[in-house]
């Protein structure tokens, strides 16, 4: 008899913990976790961001031939919006609908994209920051979060 009580209670808990709910939210949430150096020279240093992800449903990474991106990132020196990136290609293992998606996306900030302005007011320093979020394959837009100001020097 106990036996039989024990191997109850184990499968009832068992049936409990397999019918948790996923408590994340399918509209992708993030949140600024670093953002740095406050001061960088162009040409030299790197500035890198990293964010938590977390998206109930876990479809994060849109297609690459969608008109969408998956990170928005607007620079507040120019007025020409927010500029797309694309999150790297995710192990399709670790998209689980239940269980959802948790996680850190690091992202850095070249040449390429961060330099100083032209202008002669500009042209041996310049300062911004940016405001940041990220678009799910339902095009669900998450949370913003804008970062620290980055000074660029030559």
């Amino acid at each position: 008899m106990m036996v039989r009580n024990v191997l109850f209670l184990l499968l009832a808990t068992l049936l409990l913990a397999a019918c948790q709910k996923n408590d994340l939210s399918k509209i992708p949430r993030i949140g600024l976790t670093y953002f740095g150096p406050e001061i960088m020279r162009v040409n030299t240093d790197t500035v890198r961001m990293q964010f938590s992800v977390e998206d109930g449903d876990a479809d994060l990474g849109v297609s690459k031939n969608s008109s969408y991106f998956d990170i928005y990132i607007k620079d507040f020196r120019f007025d020409t919006g927010y500029t797309g990136y694309y999150f790297p290609e995710f192990d399709e293992n670790l998209k689980d609908a239940t269980k959802g998606l948790k996680g850190k996306c690091s992202f850095e900030f070249t040449t390429s994209i961060l330099y100083p302005r032209p202008d002669t007011a500009h042209m041996l320093s310049d300062t911004t920051h940016f405001e940041v979020y990220i678009r799910d394959k339902a095009g669900n837009e998450s949370n913003h979060f804008v970062t620290g100001n980055v000074i660029m020097t030559i």
